[in-house]
């Protein structure tokens, strides 16, 4: 009797290692694809952040690429502003002197009608 109560005792033990074993190959099978998952997730991450990094700096490049021609454009429209003031200076100064050719064909014409009514 006890020696079938201690068989019996030690087949529910070998039973109960069995599921153990077993919920300890399913967790660690569990870890493992876990354990897989998370390295899929790095690499996806790192993937990622690399792409990213890639699309920043071609980014920048384009961003120095248009802050360059904003520049130059920037100073071509200096170079046109002074040549506008420039004209401008210059139609002032032809406006300025004809009025006086003007002014003076004006007086001598005057003076020449008085010259003509004197005589």
């Amino acid at each position: 009797v006890r020696l079938e109560r201690l068989l019996e005792e030690v087949s529910d033990l070998r039973a109960e290692n069995e599921a153990l074993r077993g919920a300890r190959d399913a967790l660690e099978a569990s870890q493992a694809r876990r354990g897989g998952e998370d390295k899929a997730a790095a690499w996806l991450a790192r993937t990622e952040r690399e792409s990213l990094e890639r699309r920043i700096a071609h980014l920048g490049s384009q961003l120095d690429e248009a802050r360059l021609s904003n520049q130059r454009l920037h100073e071509a429209h200096l170079r046109l502003e002074a040549e506008v003031r420039e004209r401008r200076a210059a139609v002032d100064d032809a406006q300025h002197a004809l009025a006086s050719e003007q002014a003076a064909a004006e007086a001598r014409s005057a003076d020449a009608v008085r010259e003509l009514e004197r005589l």
